[in-house]
């Protein structure tokens, strides 16, 4: 396979798993926040807190979020009390994060009231399909995390290769539609960011 053309497929893959991702926010976030009050990332927090005491800098892991998002979704979770602060045992400095009663219950509802609608979203979906796509996504991901790519030469002849073929920087033909035949403006054409 030509270099642009994985280029160009990774960029539609990009931009495909963003527009997922919001478009499953769009849909679980009248219903979550209807159940528990929490929009689905702070729900998706609160899930990676239940696995017992954590840190911030753990769930900004746990879920690749960032930092001041995890900070900010932290301090929405403690005035809820779904969540408490606690000194660290070990390192009084750190502070673990707990998760309360209430939280565990708030966790509760938000789960179900989001499996629901993802059952809905994804029931004619055949058995095995979105399985399948997360496993060669967390595949490529391993595969591109094990590689060293800051080598100059291959991201020149990748340069090269994505300029020779008429892709600009956000995947889209010269002519101003992506490959899919989406518009630069519409939906899908946010870019690949770093």
């Amino acid at each position: 396979m030509q270099v642009s053309a994985i280029i160009n497929d990774v960029i539609r893959m990009t931009q495909a798993a963003r527009r997922l991702g919001r478009a499953i926010q769009n849909v679980a976030g009248t219903p979550v926040h209807d159940a528990c009050g929490l929009n689905p990332k702070e729900l998706i927090l609160l899930r990676a807190a239940e696995s017992g005491s954590a840190f911030p800098h753990e769930l900004s892991d746990r879920t690749d979020t960032a930092a001041p998002l995890v900070t900010r979704a932290i301090d929405r979770l403690v005035e809820l009390g779904y969540v408490e602060r606690r000194p660290d045992t070990v390192d009084r400095r750190r502070v673990a994060l707990v998760v309360t009663d209430a939280g565990a219950r708030a966790s509760a509802d938000g789960w179900t009231a989001m499996r629901e609608v993802l059952a809905h979203a994804f029931g004619d979906v055949p058995a095995g399909t979105i399985a399948r796509l997360a496993q060669d996504m967390d595949a490529l991901s391993r595969a591109v995390e094990e590689k060293d790519v800051s080598s100059p030469d291959t991201a020149t002849d990748g340069a090269a290769e994505a300029a020779s073929d008429g892709a600009d920087r956000d995947g889209a033909d010269r002519d101003g539609a992506d490959r899919d035949g989406a518009d630069r403006d519409g939906a899908g054409s946010q870019g690949v960011s770093a």
